[in-house]
């Protein structure tokens, strides 16, 4: 099946030929605009490079694999990675824009916004409870995403969250960040863990939020990530590979344009366990 990371940073040190080692099929290229800001259109996004190169035009070397915390559960593999590597094609771009909204009325400017139906995938990430409770129940958008690397500024409720997973909407949780300080790591598996619950771990998206290939990890250690967010084996699967896929598939429709042609399933050593 194929493997999705629907956050990278966009004008960021992420290769693509990193992502195609890792066995990811499609990537979303995301450009953050803040609260206030004037939105640009996707073709102004570049696409990813196939690899990093350092001020003298040769390519970067690649970072030193580590073990992270959560008892090596987020170390590279790479006999894995090689073993998908075999069945990979060529990486599908998407460009993802992601608005930080402050406001009601900004959020109800998303719904008529031309200038964001150019982009492949819409997120937000709200400032407070009023806004997220409007995105819930009428925004026209595809994912909610999250600061999670600090303390989330509002109560999630499940209600508003049930009203957004029957609309279609998708929850994003970046991992990049517990690859960080201690802080960081904390705040992410404390937010985690109350996204699953409020969710039931329903309709979430495991992306990475990564602006370096260090900070990239492959699709079986991203598993393990949801797994000890509090997700079961078979939902931490649909986060990396239905769940974006879907997301993909509702930003097409809420477009109103033709479903995107995705790649077709990919058979890897995941599938045969």
């Amino acid at each position: 099946m194929p493997y999705v990371d629907l956050n990278v940073r966009a004008a960021s040190r992420v290769s693509s030929a990193e992502l195609q080692r890792l066995g990811y099929s499609v990537v979303g290229v995301n450009v953050e605009c803040d609260a206030g800001a004037k939105p640009k259109e996707a073709a102004s996004v570049a696409d990813l490079p196939q690899e990093i190169t350092d001020k003298s035009g040769k390519a970067a070397k690649k970072a030193k694999q580590y073990a992270a915390a959560m008892a090596n559960a987020l170390a590279l593999k790479d006999t894995a990675t090689d073993a998908i590597n075999a069945t990979r094609k060529t990486l599908r771009q998407l460009k993802r824009i992601t608005l930080k909204v402050e406001d009601v009325t900004a959020a109800q400017a998303i719904n008529s916004s031309p200038v964001l139906k150019t982009y492949d995938v819409v997120a937000v990430e709200a400032a407070n409870a009023k806004v997220f409770q409007f995105l819930c129940e009428q925004g026209e958008i595809d994912v909610l995403t999250f600061d999670v690397a600090n303390r989330i500024p509002f109560q999630l409720k499940k209600p508003w969250l049930d009203a957004a997973i029957k609309r279609g909407i998708y929850v994003e949780i970046t991992y990049s960040v517990c690859l960080g300080d201690s802080a960081g790591r904390r705040y992410f598996f404390s937010n985690a863990s109350n996204l699953v619950r409020v969710t039931n771990g329903r309709h979430l998206v495991l992306s990475s939020g990564a602006t370096r290939d260090l900070f990239l990890r492959s699709p079986y250690d991203v598993i393990n990530v949801g797994i000890l967010m509090g997700l079961t084996y078979g939902q931490a699967l649909d986060a990396v590979a239905h769940a974006p896929l879907a997301v993909i598939e509702h930003a097409e429709q809420r477009r109103g344009r033709a479903q995107l042609e995705l790649l077709p399933q990919l058979a890897t050593p995941m599938d045969e366990s």
